[in-house]
């Protein structure tokens, strides 16, 4: 989809799926068409689709963060991520989990990233700071 500006339904990938998965034996240097077919796909899945492709492609993470709920904590936190170039496109901040201790508040923040390394300095600033964090995958 992204590199091809393609989007065929399930069945309508299977020649490209059993191409890249070598399940036909073609002599070296042959050439191959394939067939696509279809664009019955829900908008739904499409979106789940794309959101999963982001987060394979280390374009966007999704982190869970507990931090203790006083004034200025939130705003600490988020200091960090602009600092190192990371986009907050969500987030969720939440104090009233009976999961949580008294003064907590857990954090769910999705970052929109640049890569593999990028992603890799976010968990050393957070880990540096001394913020406990989960990451979502």
């Amino acid at each position: 989809m992204e590199r091809q500006k393609l989007v065929v339904e399930g069945g309508g990938a299977a020649s490209v799926a059993a191409i890249m998965h070598r399940k036909f034996n073609f002599p070296k240097g042959a050439k191959i068409g394939a067939v696509l077919s279809g664009g019955n796909i829900d908008v739904q899945m499409l979106s789940v689709i794309i959101e999963k492709g982001l987060m394979k492609s280390h374009r966007k993470m999704k982190l869970l963060i507990t931090l203790i709920d006083k004034p200025g904590a939130l705003m600490k936190l988020t200091d960090l991520f602009r600092n190192v170039n990371a986009n907050i496109i969500q987030i969720d901040y939440d104090r009233t989990s009976t999961k949580l201790s008294y003064g907590d508040a857990k954090i769910t923040i999705v970052l929109e990233t640049k890569g593999v390394e990028h992603q890799e300095t976010i968990r050393n600033v957070l880990s540096d700071a001394g913020y406990p964090f989960k990451e979502e995958l």
